[in-house]
């Protein structure tokens, strides 16, 4: 009786332990996944020591998710005042801020050159970097599907990667800041905002982006400011 007594409760704590499974929540699931991750050594990307010592050097996640609002609000009023607003767009996402410059103001047709136009809005967006010094920047060349064939550029490839690199040399040079926070690459005509089926929509695609990624994505942030999917 003692065995068999023994028995039934092993089993009855089984079934009890398979029902809870059942009905476990994904929140609470990723939760312990996640901790037994790290238990065994497995780190998710960008939770590493490294991303730990920017943590530690810079300022608590909730600080810097107001003054990056702050700041990205005066931007677009900088914006505003110089009338540029229509040519720059700042989203703020879970991971950092996306701006977005697009045609005419940073270069001519078929040239890398800044242009004098562009100086104004690389300064504005200078200066919300320098509030995450130890942030990763990348930066995303794009370009129409007009085709190019030069010795220089032999397709938009080359053209959209010449561009981003352009403002990357302008942040890392001009302005000072560490190049090894720094990336440039260029998707040529592949990545486009609108149809190539005017000169408007054209425009569109004529245009570099830029990733600002500050930190790991939190609970309860950026819950009041436009969202984006980057």
């Amino acid at each position: 009786m003692v065995t068999y007594g023994d028995m039934m409760g092993l089993l009855l704590t089984f079934f009890i332990l398979i029902v809870s499974f059942s009905s476990i929540q994904q929140t609470k699931f990723e939760k312990a996944m996640g901790s037994l991750k790290k238990a065994l050594g497995v780190m998710p990307l960008n939770t590493g020591m490294q991303g730990q010592m920017i943590l530690m050097r810079g300022q608590p996640a909730e600080e810097m998710e107001e003054k990056m609002m702050e700041k990205v609000a005066k931007m677009q009023e900088g914006l505003e005042a110089q009338g540029l607003q229509e040519a720059v767009k700042i989203t703020m996402t879970e991971k950092g801020v996306h701006i977005v410059i697009s045609d005419p103001i940073l270069f001519d047709l078929g040239d890398d050159r800044l242009k004098a136009e562009a100086i104004p809005a690389l300064d504005i967006v200078a200066d919300l970097l320098k509030m995450a010094p130890e942030s990763e920047v990348t930066v995303e060349g794009h370009t129409d599907n007009w085709p190019i064939s030069s010795a220089r550029f032999p397709s938009n490839w080359e053209l959209s990667a010449a561009r981003a690199l352009s403002v990357v040399k302008y942040f890392a040079f001009k302005k000072g800041m560490n190049p090894a926070r720094f990336a440039a690459t260029g998707f040529g005509e592949y990545r486009p905002m609108a149809p190539n089926d005017s000169p408007l929509n054209r425009s569109k695609n004529r245009r570099v982006e830029i990733f600002i990624k500050t930190f790991e994505p939190q609970v309860g942030l950026y819950s009041n400011i436009r969202k984006d999917k980057r």
